[in-house]
């Protein structure tokens, strides 16, 4: 997929910086933008893979479709999708977190591609491998209609994982709680799942299965002490469940939601804490 690109035309990734220093999280709700930069990556390459799914449409009315589970394919948003790549590319994200795998799972895979490209000096830091997804999904139909998108070239930078989840008490407080979260120290999450239906059992007569709740995974704040500083968290709409993490969350996380664009921003702003994350750091985000 690499040869045809102008992408990979270029000597050094220093003109592609630049092009991506041009755009900020607020730039991606504006269509015109989000064209000038898919046309940039030529991301419409990546886009046609997902064709084939784009044109089955829910049943159900709009007020509904987040809300109640579904077996329609849904459809993707190129606006969101162009967000998530130009905030792993401007990050170099080395070890991605993700949290419900779906189109977004090819789109970093295009991102990890890129880097993997230009950044083929092996860096002097703790991580078992770089340029990587770990994808959680926790429906076993929708991790293989993910496997099924993911180009056969793009699949080296990606490991999927079968997510179990339970119902627990997060300080006194019903959440969620992924069971097999894998071994990284991941430099950017994206949250977007599980979803309210993961389960059928209650907790104390209590699930989630139900239209007129939220999700409200925990996991991120049971790892949060595990995370080093310059780590970026984006949750995917789930407004209470962001709300839950900013409430909980004890270390100095920067934070903002874009309302618009329906997603929040946490940045973990704290000193290096020691030289390899001051290493990761300077790779990642340089100042």
């Amino acid at each position: 997929m690499n040869s045809n690109r102008k992408i990979f035309k270029y000597k050094n990734f220093n003109y592609i910086n630049k092009f991506l220093k041009s755009f900020g999280l607020k730039s991606f709700n504006s269509n015109s933008k989000v064209k000038k930069y898919v046309n940039f990556f030529e991301l419409g390459n990546i886009v046609f893979h997902l064709k084939e799914e784009k044109n089955k449409k829910s049943k159900l009315p709009d007020y509904l479709k987040d809300v109640k589970k579904d077996t329609s394919i849904i459809t993707f948003n190129l606006n969101d999708l162009s967000r998530l790549h130009w905030l792993a590319l401007s990050r170099k994200a080395l070890n991605i977190l993700e949290i419900g795998s779906g189109y977004s799972t090819v789109i970093f895979a295009d991102a990890c591609n890129i880097l993997s490209y230009y950044f083929k000096k092996k860096e002097k830091l703790r991580l078992e491998k770089k340029f990587h997804i770990y994808s959680l999904e926790e429906s076993k139909k929708f991790l293989k209609i993910t496997k099924k998108r993911i180009p056969k070239d793009y699949s080296k930078y990606v490991s999927l994982i079968r997510a179990k989840h339970k119902i627990i008490y997060y300080k006194g407080k019903y959440a969620s709680k992924c069971l097999n979260v894998p071994n990284i120290s991941p430099d950017f999450v994206y949250l977007d799942g599980p979803s309210q239906y993961f389960q059928k059992k209650n907790l104390d007569g209590f699930n989630f299965n139900s239209i007129a709740r939220f999700p409200m995974s925990a996991d991120l704040l049971m790892l949060e002490y595990f995370f080093e500083p310059g780590a970026v968290i984006i949750v995917d709409g789930r407004t209470s469940n962001a709300r839950f993490l900013r409430h909980h969350f004890k270390r100095n996380w920067k934070y903002f939601h874009d309302e618009k664009g329906d997603i929040h921003f946490f940045e973990l702003n704290e000193k290096p804490l020691g030289i390899y994350n001051k290493r990761k750091m300077k790779f990642c985000l340089n100042k």
